[in-house]
């Protein structure tokens, strides 16, 4: 492959805005990751993909790819439209066309979903930790 080549392929993966897993060897909760993001998307925060996957961060990666997998037959949305935003590891940003696909064609409803599975799911990871049992000593 000629290097021209390698630098346009390389310039179109910048271009592109980030979306899905967002992995990092630094702990999550620390906004350090400058990235573009599709217009429109939806970030969801790190403690909630750790949830998922009852602990362990890339499970409940796997989780949200399984979830959030672009419909079939959804048009792709048009270049352009990326927000800059700082992100930490181990955040998950579902595409737009998913939000807006789950709100039935109505992004803001799809946003509300959205937020609503944030907050059942920090409800649930918090039940289930309360019925662990503590620390042997």
């Amino acid at each position: 492959m000629s290097k021209q080549a390698i630098d346009a392929a390389l310039r179109m993966a910048q271009e592109k805005p980030h979306e899905g897993a967002i992995v990092s060897h630094v702990a999550g909760r620390t906004d350090h990751i400058p990235l573009d993001v599709p217009g429109e998307s939806f970030v969801i925060p790190a403690d909630v993909v750790s949830s998922l996957g009852e602990g362990n961060t890339l499970a409940g990666m796997k989780v949200l790819e399984r979830m959030f997998a672009k419909p079939q037959g959804v048009p792709q949305r048009a270049k352009g439209g990326a927000v800059p935003i700082v992100a930490a590891g181990g955040e998950y940003v579902v595409p737009p066309e998913v939000v807006t696909s789950l709100g039935g064609g109505d992004t803001k409803r799809g946003m509300q979903i959205m937020r609503h599975f944030v907050l059942n799911a920090r409800k649930e990871a918090i039940k289930t930790l309360s019925k662990l049992p503590g620390p042997v000593r």
